[in-house]
């Protein structure tokens, strides 16, 4: 088999792994930002944990880093029209809340009150090198939910957003 059928083949095997469609925030203040995110999952009971992976590069990163916090907002059908609101990310000096109704978190972060739900996390470890992202474990220390079901997402390609 050729290098470029197995590709393909993994490609196409990846697209189908499913995941939740999220708004990932962090910061406080002016400096406070947010962008879409789809690699997150859950990773442990005690202490709740969770996982999210970013591109390598992107603005929120150092924010996640120096701050030691974010929230994570689950996407459900009601509040779908964050996903373009934060598809495209935003510059360090891009205001990225702007006509967003948004609470706080304990340690100052935002997060769109209109999301299905949002959780609070303190960073636990982040991990740099093994791929293109940078994996950031978060253990949850707050947060809150409705009731109704989130946005599943399966991606076309399994090597592209």
């Amino acid at each position: 088999m050729s290098d470029d059928a197995v590709r393909a083949g993994i490609s196409r095997a990846l697209s189908r792994l499913p995941s939740g469609l999220f708004v990932l925030t962090a910061g406080r203040g002016d400096s406070a930002t947010g962008m879409l995110a789809s690699f997150a999952q859950q990773v442990g009971f005690e202490p709740p944990t969770v996982i999210v992976a970013l591109k390598k590069g992107r603005p929120i990163e150092a924010l996640v880093r120096s701050e030691g916090a974010f929230c994570l907002a689950v996407i459900d059908e009601r509040s779908k029209g964050l996903m373009g609101h934060f598809a495209r990310g935003f510059e360090p000096s891009q205001p990225a809340f702007v006509g967003i109704d948004i609470g706080h978190s304990a340690h100052g972060v935002p997060f769109p009150k209109t999301a299905l739900g949002h959780l609070e996390c303190r960073v636990r470890g982040i991990v740099d090198d093994w791929t293109d992202h940078v994996v950031v474990c978060g253990e949850v220390l707050a947060g809150d939910a409705r009731s109704e079901p989130p946005m599943v997402h399966v991606r076309k390609n399994g090597f592209s957003y």
